[in-house]
């Protein structure tokens, strides 16, 4: 991982009603300081209404780097006004669902560009709760549907706790959603991550970044109706294995990714050499 994403934020006034659950908290304006290292070839696009001049320019910069000048206007054109239009929508979806960024992958690597995204949300809770309270109404929240039960979801970010879930969010079948359009398109899961962050310096104040990999969806349990009559010849494992291990391999990349992340501009401390390094990547970046 080479490239450096940072967001600092003023510090503005808590305004938004509170909650317990920290995943429901409303969005506030951001006020906490991070950066943390990501692959390269991602790029942070910034969600929020007053960042859409920046957005744009963002935009721009992944077009050209992914469609460079010197293909002919007849093929690029259409898909440069196609990724724009798409890379937008995206991300000011997030935004109005309340996203302070999305980071995507825009470039692939040896000819692939993983199906993911982690959204950035800050959120805040005026609830007298400690820290370590709501995270232990989060985990207890995602019990019932948590990816690993033997995971207690408990983390160190930072230096600080951190909540960590993850669970299978979605299942989608085109071709029951879309008969006789989506017959030949894959059964597909969401799995989502997630890591809710207190603010150390900003008491009541959460970062919530939430990871989430597309991938073909697992064959149907042996709990379902049709399974008294399916052979081992009728699914094919060994693409569910492939598939298993490459969402694996990339909620293990996002993982990494949270062990560099680091508040910056934190009061009453002073940065280590690496922090005050990669905030002057972050800086150039």
């Amino acid at each position: 991982m080479s490239d450096t994403t940072r967001t600092d934020a003023p510090d503005t006034a808590p305004t938004d009603e509170a909650h317990t659950d920290a995943t429901d908290l409303p969005r506030t304006d951001p006020t906490a300081s991070f950066f943390m290292v990501v692959p390269p070839g991602w790029a942070r696009l910034p969600a929020r209404e007053d960042d859409r001049q920046e957005l744009a320019a963002i935009v721009r910069d992944v077009i050209a780097r992914a469609l460079p000048d010197d293909l002919p206007r007849d093929r690029a054109e259409p898909l440069r006004q196609e990724m724009r239009k798409r890379l937008t929508a995206t991300v000011v979806e997030a935004g109005d669902n309340g996203a302070n960024a999305v980071y995507l992958a825009v470039q692939p690597v040896d000819g692939y560009t993983p199906p993911v995204s982690i959204i950035e949300t800050e959120v805040e809770d005026e609830s007298d709760q400690a820290p370590e309270q709501v995270i232990a109404q989060v985990l207890a929240d995602a019990l019932p549907t948590r990816h690993d039960e033997d995971d207690p979801g408990i983390r160190e970010v930072d230096g600080g706790i951190a909540a960590r879930t993850e669970t299978v969010i979605r299942r989608v079948d085109p071709g029951a959603e879309l008969p006789g359009l989506g017959e030949d398109l894959p059964v597909v899961d969401d799995r989502q991550v997630v890591y809710t962050i207190p603010v150390p310096h900003r008491p009541g104040r959460w970062v919530v970044m939430s990871f989430s990999a597309i991938s073909a969806a697992k064959a149907a349990s042996t709990d379902d109706a049709a399974a008294d009559t399916r052979t081992d010849t009728d699914t094919d494992s060994g693409a569910d294995d492939t598939t298993d291990h490459l969402t694996d391999a990339l909620v293990t990349l996002f993982d990494a990714i949270m062990t560099t992340f680091r508040w910056t501009d934190v009061p009453g401390t002073e940065p280590t050499t690496l922090e005050r390094r990669l905030a002057e990547l972050g800086g150039a970046a």
